[in-house]
């Protein structure tokens, strides 16, 4: 008998050892991703190499160090498979640049890539994944990927032979240079002028080429200002909000608020009359575009009634007179027609409940 020698049992003192190298392996395993911030599309390709021989070796040390004095080479080679397998999978992506749309970098900001359309097949998101596909949505504030109810051919364009997300603000070029650009921008009259485009909108709807549409943080990331509105079937719709427009002229909004009512608290159905028919025609239209963004309606139902508040608005401009003015009789006409198209919309979203 032992007198004051602690004695661990074989199996206990060996599940220890494991317990030790798959903690050491996983240590290891991060350290690929810390050299993910701002690299070239070349560097986060060669991302899956660096890691696999990175974590390969970082593991088999781990698994030498840890194992029993006659296991150290059994160690070695476990925690040389474990690491390589593990650091392969942290810097995963595929070696694919010259197919690539282009990267998305640690702080979500895209870096395009020159690549024809129909070369392209997918594009690195901010972790230095491959994703196939062009990018079809956008970082939220907390980091996460939000897909978009848009098709491929709205979710992007191209700026000077670079492809760029519509979700993006701006890009960098090759040269590293930062292009802050839109997917395009409504005029004057309401009509969607499609293409690169640099500028903002003021709170009247019009757009300012050549203005600042955001800001540098301290880290150096671009900061897009909240906007004063946004245009919805050609028509200003006034409000701070967040978002962005596809490239067919779609407005996305990205604003986690809760959105906007057909009706502000209070003001219906009692204080329906505190509306004006403008205001009541730009909501609904706000309605219709986000209930057909979201999915709660479908393009046929949002397709309906796009085409129901067309014709109202035609009616609203017959019954006015000269002077621009409309009588109670057709502001009665054409509240009953608003009131119906919204009840409209409102079965539609519940019957997709």
């Amino acid at each position: 008998m032992w007198v004051g020698r602690s004695m661990s049992h074989p199996k206990e003192s060996h599940k220890m050892r494991i317990q030790l190298l798959v903690a050491g392996v996983c240590a290891a395993a991060l350290i690929p991703a810390v050299a993910l911030a701002q690299q070239t599309c070349e560097q986060r390709q060669s991302n899956r190499v660096a890691g696999t021989l990175l974590g390969a070796g970082v593991g088999a040390a781990a698994g030498s160090a840890v194992a029993g004095r006659g296991d150290r080479g059994e160690g070695a080679v476990i925690g040389g498979i474990a690491g390589a397998l593990i650091g392969n999978q942290v810097a995963k992506g595929r070696p694919d640049c010259a197919r690539a749309y282009g990267f998305y970098d640690n702080q979500g900001a895209w870096h395009a890539n020159a690549v024809s359309r129909s070369e392209a097949s997918g594009y690195f998101d901010r972790n230095g994944d491959w994703v196939d596909g062009a990018p079809r949505g956008y970082y939220a504030s907390d980091g996460r990927w939000m897909q978009a109810s848009t098709d491929v051919e709205a979710s992007g364009y191209y700026a000077n032979g670079l492809w760029v997300p519509a979700s993006a603000t701006g890009y960098y070029a090759q040269d590293g240079r930062w292009v802050s650009a839109a997917s395009g921008y409504y005029d004057r009259s309401g009509r969607w002028i499609a293409g690169a485009a640099s500028g903002r909108y003021d709170a009247n709807g019009r757009w300012m080429p050549g203005q600042p549409s955001g800001r540098r943080a301290a880290n150096g990331a671009w900061i897009a200002d909240p906007q004063p509105g946004y245009y919805a079937n050609g028509r200003w719709v006034r409000g701070e909000t967040v978002g962005y427009y596809d490239a067919r002229g779609g407005w996305v909004s990205t604003d986690a608020r809760r959105p906007r009512a057909d009706y502000p608290a209070g003001q219906y159905p009692d204080g329906r009359g505190r509306l004006s028919i403008d205001d009541r025609q730009a909501q609904l239209a706000e309605r219709i575009n986000r209930g057909a963004y979201s999915g709660r309606l479908s393009r046929a139902e949002a397709g309906q009634a796009t085409r129901t508040l067309a014709a109202i608005e035609r009616q609203e401009r017959s019954l006015r007179n000269r002077q621009g003015d409309l009588g109670p009789r057709g502001r009665a006409i054409i509240t009953a027609r608003l009131d119906r198209l919204s009840d409209s919309i409102s079965g539609d979203f519940r019957d997709d409940r």
